[in-house]
């Protein structure tokens, strides 16, 4: 008799499914009886829902934070390459050579380079750091603008003057 991993099993019914929907979406019933038919409880199947809605949330911003990231970068390396080559062409045009504007150009560059393995390397501790501070910069951002939006809306009724008959 066969055995099959987790993965295997995984992989196994995406492809049966695939065969069977032919590439059209199922509905949250079809699938509920799917996993029932294959001895899965409404409770299990529940669960597992919100596990999957919430992990494609997590996954949504990991990808807004990927090109913020990515943004940020090219950013930092725009500003770079026109202020050491701003540097360099200055240099030159002075004293003939690349002097004292090697300096700027490697020790920058190499704060470049760690910002580019930061932003590239996803896979790592300082990367979840990064993007956990992030992510709570980006709810602290969210409650303000909502704060702010009824605040504002509160003022405007109470200023708002009154129509006398």
């Amino acid at each position: 008799m066969d055995t099959y991993s987790e993965e295997q099993v995984d992989q196994i019914l995406r492809y049966a499914l695939a065969k069977k929907t032919d590439g059209q979406a199922l509905t949250r019933k079809q699938v509920y009886e799917i996993a029932s038919d294959m001895g899965v409880s409404q409770a299990d199947f529940l669960s597992a829902v919100q596990e999957w809605q919430s992990n494609l949330s997590v996954s949504r911003e990991q990808s807004d934070f990927d090109k913020y990231k990515k943004k940020s970068f090219q950013s930092n390396l725009l500003k770079y390459a026109i202020v050491n080559s701003f540097f360099v062409a200055l240099n030159f045009f002075t004293s003939g050579n690349i002097g004292w504007a090697t300096y700027p150009l490697l020790f920058w560059g190499l704060g470049v380079a760690l910002d580019a393995w930061v932003t590239y390397q996803s896979e790592s501790v300082e990367y979840e750091k990064q993007f956990q501070k992030w992510r709570r910069k980006q709810k602290r951002d969210q409650l303000t603008a909502q704060i702010t939006g009824k605040l504002t809306t509160s003022l405007e009724e109470w200023l708002k003057p009154s129509k006398s008959p």
